[in-house]
């Protein structure tokens, strides 16, 4: 089948085990399970594991935390073996793919055949050549099957060969017309089919085309090899083409390293470095750590204590005792004071309250934290009214886990769900053995700006524009906001306060990136978000990290922090404001309609001003109005900031 490339952090998203890859020649592929991950061919004894996984293993216990799994393991880059020279370790690895579709269908013909894994050289009628169809199957409960081509028709005939797929150039899926030429004249199978209705959804209550035909799911699951089928699916079957969108939602979640700010000695800090760098023991050791007490915890720290003498670091038992336990525990850092929330929150959004508390505050100890370096930073003059902090984020370190997949819609795992569903979903064979299970994670460094509204601001500007917010914002549309997995909402009642604000803040950062892109150097899909929102009373967080990141642990060039300095970052802003007070669909973009997109859970946002590539968005472009901060066309007073549309900003 040939070698194709790809990147390496693609095999996270949006290529990660389970999805469909096309390459150069148009051939699609499915990308193959986690069984199959460091596993390399030998001439003698198949396929057989590599010398040493362990240089690919990554380590972040707070997504060990999150997500129940002790380790996690890069893809493997692929290292050549030159001739002449010593072979590289971990040489020739390389992450499998099977072709999928296995139907092809002759260009010049239309006949359709059924090609098995192991095909190499077609037998092709002269006047034209074999192409892969344009069909698959799938449910929601991500089973990706072949297209049921003669159960869709009625053929009963024992051979794959007589099938004939004709195509008139029509509008709609009416035109593909499927018929076998081998079945007996006048029956279903000779006759045939249309396509036309077998890739619409159904609507909850009412059944889908191929349910009406009795059609359900098979189970395929070919990214699990063959025979890995899930048998008495109960989703229904749909048609799909293998190019659409909603083929494969991976399911991803991002972690920035947070260090250990608490009040310890040196000794602790660098012994605690010194441990995380066998990250193949660190997982073993967090599993163990978790299941056990006081006292065998003490057994651990004296395993490690031997192990940091062999290396030649001569300190105390318990000073690695305590360095372990900031390592293990979450929330044992806490150097600054951090106010908890009223209400209790989602891991998700807990998780993300973790940064928040540490982001937020200077991080600028290059010794003990490498990895992590915060400088707080002077915010404009003219700005010091709607933003109470700026921060430059130099440096950081941020690992991107990989958990599974769905297909037709963005379907988040329940926590109790977590690691079982995902592990089930990526081998064929799950490891038994907690100590063993795994997740695909890479590792990326980089740099960041970290702003954060003022508070008192936000509650005056919900105060004074509360008519404005209330017919703008209905309860169906905080409804439909609420329900996007990705916006991390609260997990009790919502309401205008808490949408507004993170339409507010949402907006914002899409509105900056927007911005930053003409004066930073780096292009719109090389910037991230992450949003820090919450309406808690008592610990409310309207924060926005804009950032980039590398797969080179130098990180970046450092053109995004400078722009956080107060004489950049004024004038940009006023950029920014003017920019987004006016959208070329205006007036319709504006237009309180009750929401846009896919979802509707969009006001006034569209392609022509805030919206961002996929891959910058947390909530893939979901969640926006800038209507909040600049008003609308015959209406500027309720943005937050459109004061500042008539100023000029010197500093």
């Amino acid at each position: 089948m040939g070698n194709k490339q790809i990147r390496v952090g693609q095999l996270i998203a949006p290529f990660g085990p389970g999805s469909i890859y096309t390459d150069r020649r148009g051939i699609p592929h499915v990308v193959c399970g986690l069984d199959y991950w460091f596993m390399k061919s030998d001439a003698a004894r198949g396929m057989i594991q590599c010398e040493d996984r362990s240089e690919f293993e990554k380590f972040e216990p707070r997504l060990s935390a999150l997500l129940r799994v002790d380790r996690f393991f890069s893809p493997p880059d692929f290292r050549a073996i030159r001739r002449g020279e010593e072979a590289p370790p971990n040489a020739a690895l390389q992450i499998p793919a099977v072709r999928f579709p296995t139907w092809y269908r002759h260009t010049a013909t239309g006949e359709m055949r059924k090609f098995n894994l192991d095909t190499v050289k077609l037998d092709t009628p002269p006047g034209g050549r074999w192409q892969p169809v344009r069909f698959v199957s799938v449910c929601a409960g991500g089973h990706l099957n072949e297209f049921p081509w003669k159960e869709w028709i009625g053929c009963t005939c024992v051979s794959n060969t007589g099938l004939r797929i004709t195509d008139r150039g029509g509008a709609d899926l009416s035109s593909i017309r499927v018929q076998c030429m081998t079945c007996p004249p006048g029956s279903s199978g000779y006759k045939g089919n249309s396509l036309s209705g077998t890739t619409v959804k159904p609507v909850p209550g009412e059944k889908s085309a191929f349910e009406e035909a009795k059609i359900s799911c098979p189970g395929e699951r070919p990214w699990l090899g063959q025979g890995a089928e899930e048998c008495g699916c109960s989703h229904p079957l749909i048609g799909a083409l293998i190019n659409q969108t909603n083929l494969y939602f991976p399911r991803t979640v991002a972690a920035i390293l947070l260090p250990d700010i608490s009040q310890q000695n040196d000794d602790v800090a660098e012994v605690r470095n010194e441990i995380e760098k066998d990250t193949s023991a660190c997982a073993i050791a967090l599993t163990e750590w978790k299941m056990s007490e006081e006292e065998e915890r003490r057994d651990i720290a004296f395993k490690f204590h031997r192990k940091l003498e062999r290396r030649g670091t001569k300190v105390s038992e318990d000073i690695v005792f305590e360095a372990l336990k900031s390592l293990f525990e979450p929330g044992y850092f806490n150097g600054n004071k951090v106010v908890s929330p009223a209400v209790p929150e989602s891991d998700l959004l807990a998780f993300r309250r973790q940064e928040f508390n540490i982001i937020r505050n200077e991080v600028n100890d290059a010794l003990h934290v490498p990895n992590l370096r915060v400088i707080p930073a002077v915010v404009p003059d003219r700005l010091t009214t709607v933003i109470s902090k700026v921060n430059l984020v130099e440096r950081l370190r941020e690992t991107r886990a990989f958990f599974g997949f769905s297909r037709l819609e963005p379907e988040p795992l329940a926590d109790q769900e977590m690691p079982d569903t995902a592990i089930k979903q990526l081998f064929r064979r799950p490891p038994t053995e907690i100590h063993e299970r795994w997740l695909p994670a890479i590792e990326v460094f980089g740099e960041g700006i970290y702003i954060e509204l003022s508070e008192e601001r936000i509650r005056q500007w919900q105060v004074e524009n509360s008519s404005w917010l209330t017919d703008r914002l209905d309860d169906g549309f905080i409804t439909r906001l609420q329900a996007i997995p990705q916006v991390l909402a609260p997990s009790g009642a919502t309401g205008r306060d808490w949408a507004s604000r993170y339409l507010l803040v949402h907006s914002l950062a899409h509105m900056l990136i927007n911005q930053l892109v003409f004066e930073c150097g780096y292009s719109t899909a090389a910037l991230r978000e992450r949003l820090y929102v919450s309406a808690d009373n008592s610990a409310p967080m309207a924060g926005i990290l804009i950032y980039t990141a590398a797969g080179d642990s130098e990180g970046t060039m450092g053109g995004l922090v400078r722009l956080g300095r107060p004489d950049r970052l004024g004038p940009l802003f006023q950029r920014a404001i003017s920019r987004a007070s006016w959208c070329s669909a205006d007036p319709v973009c504006s237009e309180n309609l009750g929401g846009q997109g896919s979802r509707l859970a969009n006001l006034a946002a569209c392609h022509s001003c805030v919206l961002l590539p996929e891959t910058s968005c947390e909530t893939i472009n979901q969640g926006l109005d800038r209507a909040m901060l600049v008003g609308t066309p015959d209406n500027r007073a309720p943005g937050l900031l459109s004061e500042f549309l008539v100023v000029r900003f010197d500093n």
